[in-house]
């Protein structure tokens, strides 16, 4: 539990400090009487903040700005180079280690295959040597590191660093921080890997200047990152976005996760096996018979081959999904939708009935049109955002009681 700090001078000197701060971090040029224009804070009191933020090298002059009269504004700037994050991704195959500045600019990154086990070694230890090699590989040493963010599938405990489950590994109560920290003295952070992914669509994707949003991945599983009132929602325990989860059939396929009728079950990989082999007996001249009915090898045939029954397994995967959007939607009335995931990558296939399924909702009938997007950012996405997880814990204003912080 995270606990606030007392009220006193000291709180007050480092809020206004965290507010100059992110001024000049999120601006990207900014002058001493802007700030104070943006803050409301006296201009003394920027002047005695910055002249120690440029002391620190966190801040530094780049110039001066044009002027209407009077002594022209000199332009403030932030030093992303002033240190460097990590972002992890896990994966299931595969561990991603990505080297960045404070503006999760990617700088150097590594895949890195790991061994199973069910005690979560092997990915710490995958993590350990990856985080060694890139640091030797730039010249720099662990001086230089200010936070790890780490994303996972899976149920996480941010603010204990702990991964408590996930069936899609088959990990459970796996303490990335105790383990980490043994070797890097920073602070480590971790997340379910939709939300890392929609961290960095808050930060510079579809989400930007976006307050009330989700994010959907479509892939191997389903899963949402939500964002109310600009932040991103986790719920009471860390566990909301489980979108994958939510029940469209009653009586349906039996899920992984203990239930049935799971989305996940019919919006995901899954559905192409289990429908796949219940309607090929209708389509005997598919190029899919007697297949595995892989994702790969339904897009291929959809794509190459046109095969029918590749396109109806894909028309239901996207009808399917368009019903739990509905749901979404019609509980959160979000003003986006961003789709992300390796799936997307046959959208063309099957997003159109996605779309105009989830377009059939409560609140479409009001006039008030929720709107779809694909993101854009791509695979880097995911180490992005894990990197965020770190820099932006260590921008947040020091309300609560921490060891490590700018």
């Amino acid at each position: 539990m995270r606990h606030l700090r007392i009220g006193n001078k000291k709180l007050i000197k480092d809020i206004n400090r965290s507010i100059v701060l992110n001024q000049i971090r999120s601006k990207g040029s900014i002058s001493r009487t802007d700030i104070s224009k943006n803050t409301k804070l006296a201009l003394s009191t920027i002047t005695n903040i910055i002249d120690s933020l440029i002391r620190e090298k966190l801040v530094f002059e780049t110039g001066t700005e044009s002027s209407t009269g009077g002594r022209r504004p000199i332009s403030l700037q932030f030093n992303y180079g002033y240190a460097h994050v990590f972002g992890v991704k896990v994966e299931k195959d595969n561990i991603i280690i990505a080297l960045t500045d404070l503006k999760a600019d990617i700088k150097d990154k590594l895949i890195l295959s790991y061994e199973k086990d069910k005690t979560g070694k092997s990915i710490i230890n995958v993590i350990k040597k990856g985080i060694n090699q890139l640091l030797i590989k730039n010249k720099k040493n662990k001086k230089i590191i200010m936070g790890i963010g780490i994303a996972i599938s899976g149920l996480t405990n941010n603010n204990k660093g702990i991964l408590v489950h996930s069936s899609f590994l088959g990990l459970k109560s796996i303490n990335f921080r105790n383990e980490l920290n043994k070797e890097f003295k920073v602070p480590i952070y971790i997340d379910n890997d939709v939300n890392a992914y929609t961290l960095a669509e808050f930060t510079m994707g579809y989400g930007k200047d976006e307050s009330n949003f989700i994010c959907i991945s479509v892939g191997e599983g389903i899963g949402a990152g939500i964002v109310i009132n600009n932040k991103v929602y986790y719920g009471q325990i860390g566990g909301a976005g489980e979108f994958g989860h939510t029940i469209i059939s009653k009586d349906g396929y039996p899920c992984h996760c203990g239930q049935c009728g799971c989305l996940e079950m019919y919006a995901s990989d899954k559905y192409f096996q289990l429908r796949g082999r219940e309607i090929s007996k209708d389509f005997k001249n598919s190029s899919l018979n007697n297949s595995k009915f892989s994702f790969d090898e339904v897009y291929e045939a959809a794509k190459d081959k046109n095969d029918p029954l590749a396109l109806q397994l894909f028309k239901e995967k996207g009808i399917n999904l368009g019903i739990g959007i509905v749901n979404l939607i019609n509980i959160l009335n979000p003003s986006r939708i961003i789709f992300m995931g390796e799936n997307l990558k046959a959208k063309e296939f099957f997003l159109k009935y996605t779309i105009k399924t989830a377009n059939n909702n409560f609140f479409d009938k009001a006039d008030f049109k929720t709107k779809f997007f694909v993101s854009k950012l791509g695979d880097n996405a995911w180490e992005i955002g894990a990197a965020l997880l770190a820099i932006n814990r260590l921008f947040e204003v020091p309300l609560y009681d921490k060891k490590h912080s700018i």
